[in-house]
């Protein structure tokens, strides 16, 4: 991994978890988040565009939600930009990729690995090009689960309700104006 490029399409809890564990193996990190701004976090480098970290990178984890802007960021004009034999890793959400698009990138050899632990429709649909592909690798939505999740999804639970009883403000408030 020393001396590859990692790119993280969105740079939120996800991103900024991963970033450290990329660079202490000697990666180069490229990120976009929405909105301007430092990304906050010393060697992550911003990328302009979605199509300009594709084309730097060689390994790209897609950790984005998915909203109306999100949808099919993935598509032939991003997948055209990419270094050739990138490697696509989706945690994010499924309908982050045009499946059309990615099947053409990994046709040609621009993508030499695409693996999914999201898809769009979630599960694919009986005899997706996915599932007999030799180049995709498909997990069945676990990357969220680890062995800490249950203790951090319940700490959290237990910190916005002592928040809530001190009539101060939550944390982690799904903003439903931005969709996630």
């Amino acid at each position: 991994m020393e001396g590859a490029t990692l790119g993280i399409v969105g740079f939120g809890g996800i991103g900024q978890a991963l970033a450290p564990k990329a660079l202490a193996l000697g990666m180069t990190v490229l990120a976009t988040r929405r909105g301007a701004g430092d990304l906050g976090m010393p060697g992550v480098e911003r990328a302009d565009d979605v199509a300009a970290l594709f084309a730097r990178a060689d390994h790209v984890v897609l950790a984005a939600p998915a909203t109306a802007e999100t949808h099919h960021l993935v598509n032939a004009r991003v997948l055209a930009a990419a270094k050739p034999g990138l490697h696509l890793v989706n945690v994010a959400r499924g309908a982050l990729i045009d499946d059309q698009a990615l099947l053409a990138a990994l046709a040609d050899g621009r993508v030499s690995l695409a693996t999914l632990d999201v898809t769009h429709p979630e599960p694919l649909p009986d005899g997706h090009p996915y599932y007999s592909h030799p180049r995709v690798r498909l997990s069945p939505h676990t990357s969220v689960y680890t062995p800490d999740t249950h203790a951090n999804l319940a700490s959290q639970l237990a910190h916005n309700l002592i928040r809530f009883r001190r009539g101060e403000p939550l944390e982690d408030v799904v903003d439903l104006a931005r969709g996630y």
